[in-house]
């Protein structure tokens, strides 16, 4: 905690954070943001002691907004990732894709990502670099336990190097009112100046989520395989055991009879 009060720190930009958001508000010059993914325990975290915390339902837009408001304010250096994961929106392990692997120039897809329509078509390259460059990934997924929360958040407060060394850096993201209404009901928006038609992204979604359905048929045969072995296992640790026993029991007999 001591740490922290001792590095540097910078002047947070006017009507941070500057997009609108599921969110709540602590101090401002924390090193600590944090996504709940699926969860709403923005009010308990910021009381832990994070300048910004809320959920994140999509992949694109909700990513665009949230990079946003992470490198408008140099202070934050930290992202927890916890809470329940979105079930076909991927987000968590998204933002991770996008903090390793950044994006591709010309489609604007993050790369690697599990997500379903994972494009962030209003963020510049500089941007995502921005992102990767400020702040340090901690990863909780499906974690909702607040008081794991709020250790990591000490942990990473006791680590806070100091503001990052450039300015806030400011990103006009190009979103209608519509599809902020689509933002707000958990509905993946499309913008119509996409490099991929609205088919081809469609396609794309529906190829990840068969993706997703050939790795838990994956998942559900390793495990049938897992519970035939036990059982065949168990039937012949019964027959063993019977057959054991029985010759325990001749031998016995026998002793008895000499």
């Amino acid at each position: 905690m001591g740490l922290s009060l001792l590095v540097e720190k910078k002047e947070v930009v006017e009507g941070w954070p500057l997009e609108t958001g599921d969110y709540d508000i602590g101090d401002n010059t924390s090193p600590v943001a944090v996504v709940t993914l699926g969860s709403k325990m923005n009010e308990e975290i910021v009381g832990q002691g994070a300048a910004i915390a809320g959920p994140l339902h999509t992949e694109n837009l909700g990513i665009e907004k949230l990079v946003t408001n992470i490198i408008s304010n140099p202070n934050l250096r930290f992202l927890i990732i916890c809470g329940s994961e979105v079930q076909g929106h991927i987000t968590g392990k998204t933002v991770e894709a996008l903090y390793e692997n950044g994006i591709d120039s010309e489609t604007k897809s993050i790369i690697g990502s599990p997500g379903a329509i994972p494009f962030v078509e209003n963020l510049p390259i500089e941007a995502v670099e921005r992102f990767q460059n400020q702040i340090s990934i901690v990863s909780m997924i499906d974690n909702e336990n607040i008081e794991d929360i709020s250790e990591k958040i000490d942990e990473c407060k006791n680590k806070d190097p100091g503001a990052f060394e450039e300015d806030a850096m400011i990103i006009q993201l190009n979103e209608t009112e519509e599809e902020e209404e689509e933002e707000n009901i958990e509905v993946t928006p499309v913008n119509s100046s996409s490099a991929m038609d609205k088919s081809s992204i469609y396609l794309l979604e529906i190829e990840t989520r068969i993706r997703l359905m050939q790795s838990e048929i994956k998942e559900i045969g390793s495990l049938e395989k897992f519970n035939n072995g036990y059982y065949t296992g168990k039937i012949e640790g019964i027959v063993i055991g019977f057959i054991v026993t029985l010759i325990l029991l001749l031998v016995i007999f026998w002793s008895i009879r000499l």
